[in-house]
């Protein structure tokens, strides 16, 4: 049934991208300068997971590419490249070819990238909130060419962590929102993930619509839940997804997501989720304090609470409820 799996995967980009034609352009407008040989506009993209971000970033570097097609480009995923010098050192890896020690100081990346550069630049940064030190973002807006475009859930996440000097260079951009999908959106990239990856007559077009209903507008769960269903179907002999296996099946692929997301948990966050997982429900005193037992190096409640649980919320991995003793804490399937 499975006729090309590749199709099914988070890397996967579409040729055509479906439900998000003004984001698409708002991007591409703002890369627009680099075809006149300038600095491109910094971008920001907003919204809740699941909501096309990175596939309208990645999309609208390829058109860029197709127009100019030596432009230097950079993929970072800052939940795996959190660190200012890691950030530093696969731009300076990618976008100026360089080949730089490991323990190579800021300024000297910095310096490499500067020089290295010699066209106008795009460098995407994606979970650009899991930063641990967000006035690397200073430093690359200081390369001379170089643009980004920044991924994150909320805006607050991100811009509020920078300090006045920082903000105000940096905060200046294209602020594209995204939505979550709604249920049709979400039946059409089924219905064209399926003519690419599975074979014809494999599924309806009523249990692609059963799925998206499921999901809640986020498309990653939906290609996952269908990939799922698939292989059920096939293990069972049939030639055909039926629609009783949907359901199970779109559970099955929240906990593949769930699964996947944990295991990109930084150290905090893996902390704070296993003492909900362990001890939960959890008042958030009762939660910091687990947190502060379990953790060699720990950091404020209020570094806690801006930058870490607020992650654990946008990828619904926790649930929290406000009651006479403040927010409490406990994982999302447990409050389902």
């Amino acid at each position: 049934m499975l006729r090309d799996a590749t199709v099914f995967e988070d890397e996967h980009l579409p040729r055509e991208i479906v439900g998000r034609n003004s984001q698409m352009n708002e991007v591409t407008d703002a890369l627009a300068p680099v075809e006149a040989g300038v600095r491109a506009e910094n971008c920001f993209l907003f919204g809740p997971s699941g909501a096309g971000k990175t596939t309208v970033a990645r999309a609208a570097v390829r058109e860029l590419r197709r127009e100019v097609l030596d432009v230097p480009t950079a993929y970072v995923n800052c939940w795996k490249d959190y660190t200012r010098s890691s950030v530093l050192e696969r731009a300076a890896n990618t976008l100026a070819d360089a080949a730089v020690p490991k323990s190579a100081p800021t300024r000297e990346l910095i310096d490499t990238l500067q020089e290295g550069l010699d066209a106008p630049g795009v460098i995407i940064l994606d979970e650009v909130d899991q930063l641990q030190d967000a006035d690397v973002l200073y430093d690359l807006h200081s390369v001379p060419g170089l643009a980004w475009i920044c991924i994150a859930n909320r805006e607050v996440d991100l811009l509020a962590r920078l300090d006045e000097r920082v903000h105000s260079r940096i905060s200046v951009g294209y602020r594209v929102q995204f939505d979550r999908y709604t249920v049709d959106t979400v039946t059409e990239i089924l219905d064209r993930r399926t003519a690419q990856g599975l074979e014809a007559g494999a599924v309806e077009r009523e249990t692609l619509r059963r799925i998206a209903e499921l999901v809640d507008g986020d498309a990653r769960q939906a290609i996952t839940a269908l990939r799922v269903a698939a292989r059920k179907s096939e293990r069972e002999g049939l030639s055909a997804i039926p629609p009783r296996l949907v359901d199970d099946a779109v559970l099955d692929a929240e906990a593949e997501v769930r699964r996947k997301t944990i295991s990109k948990l930084n150290d905090h966050q893996r902390v704070l989720y296993e003492c909900i997982e362990e001890h939960g429900p959890l008042i958030q005193k009762a939660l910091y304090e687990r947190y502060q037992e379990t953790h060699p190096d720990p950091i404020t409640l209020r570094a806690l609470r801006e930058n870490h649980l607020p992650k654990l919320e946008h990828y619904n991995l926790i649930q929290t409820e406000r009651g006479g003793e403040g927010k409490r804490y406990e994982l999302a399937s447990r409050a389902e």
